[in-house]
């Protein structure tokens, strides 16, 4: 066999036997030890509110159903503005035109009939902060007078979950080292020195919801009353000690 044909093949045996040895390496073992997952949470009052409300409007063409939308949306933002909402806390959130198709009725013909546009339906909607809890249901209340006819929801969260969020994770840090103690205990070791801390991904504050679907929408309805009732912030933690004998 020439050298070359002797250094060609033993190149292509490197690129063979390559994958097999990072394969034969595999991914790295579980961490040796007492491996724990904890969670910590605190249940806050919030201190904002968010508010989703919109305009539906109909019309045989797609033109008059935005010709109704346009101007009825408008209210809705004099409205925000004349309660008193900063500039930053309303942004638009939802801009939508769709057919409305109805089903041509049964014939005698075999062959199916396609559905017909029969008119045209435009939906925008706003979201809008609301940073003082008392002004969400008096907001709600002129959302509506000025012609809101879509109210998807109200949630209440944090305007800063910092303070919040670190007493969660001092309930996953010392939830950590308990559990721990506890299954050295139990299984007759002892917990060493702590090798390993993550930061685990933990669930986004869990924000309640108002629903206002069910809130009276005609003329003349009762006030509105919101009930923020508490927000859940928690952390999660991955934390790994050494095994004592």
């Amino acid at each position: 066999m020439s050298k070359t044909k002797k250094a060609l093949l033993i190149a292509a045996l490197a690129a063979f036997s390559a994958p097999v040895h990072a394969q034969t390496a595999g991914p790295l073992a579980p961490a040796e030890g007492i491996v724990i997952q904890t969670t910590g949470e605190v249940r806050v009052k919030p201190d904002l509110a968010t508010v989703h409300a919109g305009v539906v409007s109909e019309g045989k063409t797609a033109a008059e159903a935005l010709s109704k939308n346009t101007p009825a949306l408008a209210r809705l933002i004099e409205a925000v503005k004349a309660a008193g909402v900063a500039q930053g806390d309303l942004s638009t959130s939802q801009i939508a035109l769709t057919p409305r198709m109805t089903q041509p009725s049964a014939s005698s013909s075999p062959q199916a009939r396609a559905p017909k546009i029969d008119g045209y339906e435009a939906r925008t909607g706003i979201t809008v902060i609301v940073r003082d809890l008392a002004k969400s249901g008096p907001l709600i209340d002129a959302l509506v007078a000025a012609g809101a006819n879509d109210m998807s929801g109200i949630s209440f969260g944090l305007a800063d979950e910092d303070k919040a969020k670190d007493q969660a994770r001092d309930k996953a840090a010392e939830a950590a080292r308990t559990r721990a103690e506890i299954y050295a205990k139990r299984l007759g070791v002892k917990v060493g020195e702590l090798v390993s801390i993550v930061e685990a991904e933990a669930e986004p504050p869990v924000r309640p919801m108002g629903d206002t679907r069910a809130y009276r929408m005609a003329a003349g309805a009762a006030p509105v009353q919101v009930e923020p009732g508490e927000v859940t912030v928690s952390a999660a933690l991955r934390t790994v000690w050494r095994i004592e004998k």
